[in-house]
């Protein structure tokens, strides 16, 4: 069965090409993309342009022969066309100019199709650049709230070590006065203890002394005159 490319199938039936892609796309018309002169395009047949309505157009228009440029020349000019525009066009315009003109036609929705994909694309990386614009400034935000805090908690961190530093210093002058303090409650002990030892000695010998005394009264009481008996010298004599 032959097959028509949309461009033959828009020449035969009273349809643009856009038209037709726009059936295909609804799914009005059935057809098979296969690779073309410009890369991959539809192609369908008599029975799909019938199933799809146009069948009958397409008859009709086929057996119509092109009218040349000279023939249209030498014409009278024509009343207001009733039939659809490309009917019209190609009953006024030849047949290979019509030809060129589709094919540009058909270039120009690819080349707008495809300005228009890369329009969408640009629009898609300008929202994802933003995005990423958003994200770096929440996360400068972020860095610099972080480094602040950073600093106040590092501000504080000096503070308390300035303090302790200053604490540790008046431990210390704390601990050499309570040296200096015991220092001199040693000397204050070690004098106590020497007073005690000469109180005691002083109260020795002033006890030796009374009893030298008493001594010496009962011997004159009991002979006034006599001489004292030699006595060795005793442990008492020595202090």
């Amino acid at each position: 069965m032959e097959r028509l490319s949309l461009r033959e199938a828009a020449m035969r039936t009273a349809r643009s090409v856009t038209t037709l892609r726009r059936y295909v796309r609804a799914g009005r018309l059935v057809a098979e993309k296969l690779p073309g002169r410009f890369g991959p395009e539809y192609f369908v047949t008599w029975a799909d342009l019938e199933a799809a309505g146009l069948g009958s157009e397409a008859t009709a228009a086929r057996p119509e022969p092109a009218p040349t440029a000279i023939a249209l020349a030498g014409s009278v000019a024509p009343a207001i066309p009733t039939a659809p525009l490309d009917r019209v066009l190609r009953e006024t315009v030849p047949v290979s100019l019509f030809q060129d003109l589709q094919m540009k036609h058909e270039q120009l929705l690819v080349q707008y199709g495809m300005v228009r994909a890369g329009g969408l694309r640009v629009l898609e990386m300008q929202t994802e650049l933003e995005a990423k614009r958003r994200q770096l400034d929440e996360a400068q935000a972020e860095t610099a709230r972080v480094k602040e805090r950073v600093a106040r908690e590092a501000g504080e961190l000096r503070k308390r070590l300035r303090e302790a530093e200053l604490e540790l210093e008046g431990r210390r002058v704390e601990a050499a006065a309570l040296r200096e303090k015991v220092r001199g409650l040693e000397m204050l002990t070690r004098n106590t203890v020497t007073n005690e030892a000469i109180e005691r000695q002083f109260a020795e010998v002033m006890e030796q002394v009374r009893r030298v005394d008493r001594l010496s009264a009962e011997h004159d009481r009991a002979e006034p005159g006599a001489p004292w008996p030699a006595r060795a010298p005793s442990a008492d004599a020595e202090h």
